[in-house]
C-alpha cells in the first residue's frame, strides 16, 4: 500500500476531485483521493486506467509538494512566448490581409518563411506556420 502524506483530508481530496474543472486535474486528484483511502496502486490504476507506475509518480510528486502539483503542469512552465509574440501575430495579421509575393494562397509552410524572415532567422519549422 501506497503513503499519501495527509496535505488534506480525504473528503477535501474527494470534494476537489469532484470540483475539478480540468479532467486531468480530477483524474489525478482521484487517484490521490482512492490512495488516501487506502486502495492499492494497481486498484486505482484500473479505476483509472493509468499505469501502475504513473500512479506511483503522481503519488510520490503529491506527497513531496503537496497537491497543488497534480494536474497538467505544462500550462503553467512559466515561459513566455519564445517565437509567437504579440507583436510577431500582429505583424502576422496584418501581412495575411495582403496575398503572399508569389500570388497564390497564404500556406503554412509560406507563413513559416514570412515568420523566419521577421525574425531574422535562417529556417523556421514549416510546421510553425500552421
Amino acid at each position: 500500500m501506497t503513503r499519501i502524506v495527509e496535505h488534506l483530508s480525504v473528503a477535501e481530496l474527494e470534494r476537489r476531485y469532484r470540483a475539478a474543472r480540468d479532467v486531468t486535474e480530477a483524474r489525478h486528484t482521484q487517484a490521490i483521493w482512492l490512495l488516501a483511502q487506502g486502495r492499492a496502486v494497481l486498484d486505482v490504476a484500473g479505476v483509472l486506467a493509468f499505469a501502475p507506475r504513473w500512479v506511483e509518480q503522481l503519488a510520490a510528486r503529491h506527497n513531496a509538494h503537496g497537491p497543488g502539483v497534480l494536474g497538467d503542469q505544462r500550462r503553467r512552465n512559466g515561459r513566455a512566448a519564445s517565437v509567437l509574440t504579440a507583436a510577431v501575430l500582429a505583424a502576422l495579421a496584418e501581412r495575411l490581409k495582403a496575398p503572399p509575393e508569389d500570388g497564390g494562397r497564404w500556406t503554412g509552410p509560406k507563413v513559416a518563411l514570412w515568420m523566419a524572415r521577421r525574425l531574422g532567422v535562417e529556417r523556421v519549422h514549416p510546421q510553425r506556420g500552421w
